[in-house]
């Protein structure tokens, strides 16, 4: 046994299987990639990684699974979970927990707006099974909707995150003492686990209840270990409050029950009295991508990396993932830097940010979405994100040149559940009842969903832009008078 130290979570105990892990190079590099890419650049103590986070996370999910087991226990007797397969499931968990973000590359998601965006930099689905690590034996045969659409789509990190275990497992397909394809299975859905994880999954008298979705939920849930980790750790290194949540409270009261709706499973249950420290969870992390990840200036050099890609013609993923695997932080803005000529390397160098003309809430998306309808996607390589190109030859009479102008959509979800179908429940007098018929906060429309468009221009340039979107109509509350006057937010 090790111990690390941690400023969040302070001793965490490394069993030698998650050491040899944690020592692979293949999870070292996470070392060079940043948890969150640009934020650095407005919260100045951000420099915090993917590698420390990663640890942070399989200690949380230990933290939660020890308790959810004790009470498991203590509700339906010591038979009902065994000892073998306590152990077994805390393991998996961890090493689970562990390995979640292994796939990611530089700038962490920053990177993966380049193909989201319009310039495909990422690989579809077949290359990926075909040329990486991932084996094809792994695949569900059975449960994928439309294979062939399936296929044919980009891949991201999520994706890159099973290749690379399957590339960290050794001969005999095993990692860190555990089958690796089970590691892969409780993170997507469509990779298949071990006939031995399938059997080990029953639980309950007489083995009636599967434990694979509650464990999957652990790391990548509602309430899972990776949220836990990265609202905390945010919050400490951004130093702002809002991802500070009662971590205890809410530990000691998560459990698992059966599923009220399928027998054959269990289903993750909050007890009542920890109702508020849960909305106080979800609060936390709705406010912090609206204060913090969603911030106008992050979001801003989002679209600069966006841009200086775009000059790089031949960028691109390799499917094999052998050369992605050795990409840090560090390399890529060397890469960047090196074109001189670049003045989106300039601005990422010298930390000059877009300026931010608008932000168009929630109430005034619809205005904003009928304002650029008649405007489309410049795919050139020096304004290719989203810019205002009139589709019309000739420009509108009056309104002069049409400037280069960028939005950005943001969205901060409360939860991405449809009203009625939120996964977690709630355990009222020994009886499971849907969180929504108890939490206000989430009978109310009040936050169920935060949507929002920043709006910028090149620095400089604010002179011409503003007075074009003016003549242009977009009608912008604002000002003493009451009438419609274009805002620039600073």
């Amino acid at each position: 046994m090790h111990l690390l130290r941690d400023p969040i979570h302070h001793t965490i105990p490394v069993s030698w299987d998650e050491r040899t892990v944690i020592d692979h190079p293949l999870f070292q590099r996470l070392r060079r990639i940043k948890q969150t890419a640009f934020l650095h650049l407005v919260f100045p103590g951000a420099t915090h990684d993917r590698f420390s986070h990663s640890i942070g996370v399989m200690h949380m999910s230990s933290k939660a699974f020890e308790p959810i087991v004790e009470d498991f226990r203590s509700t339906f007797g010591p038979k009902s979970i065994t000892p073998d397969q306590i152990d077994y499931f805390k393991r998996l968990v961890r090493l689970t927990a562990l390995l979640h973000d292994v796939g990611h590359g530089p700038f962490s998601h920053s990177l993966e707006g380049v193909t989201s965006a319009g310039k495909p930099i990422h690989p579809l689905r077949k290359d990926l099974l075909e040329h990486s690590a991932l084996p094809n034996h792994w695949v569900k045969e059975r449960g994928i909707k439309d294979r062939e659409k399936w296929l044919g789509e980009r891949t991201y990190h999520e994706d890159f995150t099973l290749a690379i275990i399957a590339k960290m497992a050794n001969a005999d397909g095993y990692l860190g003492g555990l089958p690796a394809q089970d590691v892969a299975a409780l993170l997507a859905d469509w990779i298949e686990p071990t006939e031995e994880f399938k059997a080990m999954c029953k639980v309950g008298p007489s083995g009636r209840w599967s434990a694979q979705p509650v464990l999957k939920a652990l790391v990548s849930g509602e309430i899972d270990a990776d949220r836990m980790d990265y609202l905390h750790r945010d919050s400490h290194y951004t130093g702002v409050p809002y991802g500070q949540y009662d971590r205890e409270m809410l530990l000691d009261n998560v459990i698992w029950r059966p599923h009220p709706d399928k027998p054959s499973q269990l289903c993750v249950c909050v007890r009542r009295k920890a109702l508020h420290a849960f909305e106080d969870f979800l609060i936390s992390r709705f406010h912090m991508f609206l204060q913090v990840y969603s911030h106008k200036t992050v979001v801003g050099f989002d679209i600069v990396l966006e841009n200086a890609l775009a000059e790089s013609q031949d960028f691109q993923i390799n499917p094999d993932l052998e050369d992605y695997v050795t990409w840090s932080d560090e390399w890529l803005l060397g890469r960047i830097l090196e074109d001189r000529s670049s003045k989106w390397a300039a601005f990422i160098r010298d930390r000059i940010p877009l300026k931010h003309l608008y932000t168009a809430r929630q109430d005034e998306r619809k205005v904003f979405q009928k304002f650029i309808k008649p405007y489309e996607r410049s795919l050139g390589t020096t304004a290719w994100y989203p810019s205002l190109k009139n589709k019309s030859v000739a420009e509108p009479k009056g309104q002069g040149e049409v400037p280069k102008l960028w939005w950005r959509d943001c969205v901060s979800f409360l939860t991405k559940d449809a009203r009625g179908t939120y996964p977690i429940y709630l355990e009222d007098r020994r009886k499971i009842v849907a969180m929504e018929t108890h939490s206000l906060l989430l009978k109310s429309d009040y936050v169920r969903k935060s949507e929002f468009t920043h709006l910028y221009c090149l620095r400089g340039e604010e002179t011409k832009a503003i007075p074009w979107v003016e003549r242009s109509g977009f009608p912008v509350k604002g000002g003493s008078s009451g009438k419609n006057e274009f805002w620039i937010e600073d």
